[in-house]
């Protein structure tokens, strides 16, 4: 069967075969949740959908853009699914066999998802090539693409940032056919980290323990902040300014991105490998040990920790915080207090809820929506009871991350120090009388 016949069927059958629709690999039969299940947790499908894959094929890893789910391959197969309802877009291949997979990018028409040493450029809408482009090497990271440029981390210690467009005199700048190289920076490590890119300025982590700050669209490094060891996965950022920077030094580091200046810090008592996610005005991080922390974003004093069973990321909703056990198992933290809600033996053997074959996620950073699939292909997209529209985790009205205002830099107030004394102020003395003419206060009302 042609692959985008198969791409066009998988719904209906899965849909077709009810409830408890099971999903044909090559391998095994794999269930797909039941609304039972997933309905004594609170939960429901949003949809579910099966990738075209045959043979011995996998699905190597899935990943998001801002509204579109990728699937990539051990075949070099890439396929666009719409993120919200499951609905199949396209299906391209980028590359020859691999056993590794990396997480695609997407700007408003264009895709970005390397395979190999070769980093590939897809049009949004129909998953055509626009161009492929050598790397010379491994790539290390994700994509990371704007309207105007895209970067990728590579095995060298490189981060690598190409140029999109170029300018036509006055009228508007158009796309290059082929990529331009801007600029290379070297680290003193391995770049594992997936860069994020601010209003102006691109982050990135390295194995050597820093974070290098750099201009976009220019070859002029910014600045370095030094942490006790390795970058996590992923950053996060929480306003304009504040740059999260997860360590496996034990620590979580908030920087003001557009001084330099360190925020705060926050102890985790053991290495810090997953982002953070920033939900509205909140930040959960989680250590290696899985400890759960909400952190106060002004302050990174914790409002709450939790112990979990060494989980990472899933995602999360108004009122929860969703995790993956060791075992692969749902476990449920309240997002206001901390408590466990459903631990692994209540979604697994009390609920019946069967997600071990589902080894393949992502935290989920746009909204409230949980992502599985598994290395067959059944891809699952799973809501809260009633939750019909999705709940962002941001401000999409909010200034970018970096944005600079038009009245300039201000350094922000530092919540662990005392605000400057007054050079004007009268000095007083302690021991003084209390003054004669003073009026007196006025008693207490009831």
């Amino acid at each position: 069967m042609p692959r985008r016949l198969a791409l066009a069927l998988a719904p209906l059958l899965l849909c077709w075969a009810g409830p408890t629709a099971h999903a044909q690999s090559q391998s095994s039969s794999v269930a797909v949740p039941s609304r039972a299940a997933l309905s004594r947790l609170g939960l429901e499908r949003q949809w579910v959908t099966a990738a075209p894959v045959s043979g011995s094929e996998k699905v190597l890893r899935i990943s998001r853009g801002k509204d579109y789910l990728f699937v990539q391959t051990n075949q070099g197969m890439i396929h666009a699914y719409e993120a919200e309802t499951g609905r199949p877009l396209w299906s391209t291949s980028i590359g020859e066999q691999s056993a590794r997979a990396l997480a695609v990018a997407q700007n408003s028409y264009a895709v970005f998802a390397t395979s190999a040493n070769i980093l590939t450029a897809l049009d949004r809408n129909t998953g055509r090539i626009i161009w492929r482009q050598g790397l010379g090497t491994t790539p290390t990271t994700g994509t990371t693409a704007d309207e105007d440029h895209v970067v990728v981390g590579l095995d060298t210690g490189m981060l690598r940032c190409f140029d999109l467009k170029e300018e036509e005199g006055d009228g508007p700048a158009r796309l290059r056919a082929t990529p331009k190289l801007a600029w290379s920076l070297g680290t003193g490590g391995r770049v594992l980290t997936r860069p994020l890119f601010g209003d102006r300025i691109v982050c990135f982590g390295s194995t050597d323990g820093r974070v290098y700050v750099h201009m976009k669209n220019e070859a002029i490094p910014l600045y370095r902040i030094s942490t006790g060891g390795p970058i996590g996965a992923e950053f996060a950022s929480h306003g304009t300014r504040s740059l999260l920077i997860p360590s496996a030094d034990d620590t979580l580091y908030s920087v003001d991105v557009l001084t330099a200046k360190m925020q705060w810090t926050f102890p985790s008592a053991a290495p810090i490998s997953q982002g953070p996610i920033v939900a509205q005005d909140e930040i959960f991080v989680i250590n290696d040990a899985g400890l759960l922390s909400l952190l106060d974003p002004k302050s990174g004093e914790p409002r709450w920790t939790s112990h979990t069973d060494r989980a990472k990321f899933l995602g999360v909703s108004p009122s929860k915080v969703y995790l993956l056990s060791e075992d692969n198992d749902l476990l449920v933290v309240a997002r206001d207090s901390g408590k466990v809600v459903l631990d692994p033996s209540a979604t697994f053997q009390r609920a019946g809820l069967d997600l071990r074959e589902f080894t393949l996620s992502f935290p989920e950073r746009f909204d409230d929506r949980l992502f599985l699939a598994t290395p067959s292909g059944v891809l699952i997209c799973l809501r809260e009871v009633g939750a019909t529209s999705p709940q962002l985790l941001y401000d999409p009205n909010a200034k970018p991350f970096g944005f600079v205002p038009p009245e300039g830099i201000k350094e922000l107030e530092n919540p662990f120090e005392a605000p400057p004394a007054d050079p004007n102020a009268e000095p007083t003395d302690p021991n003084a009388p209390a003054d004669p003419n003073a009026e007196p206060a006025e008693p207490p009302q009831n």
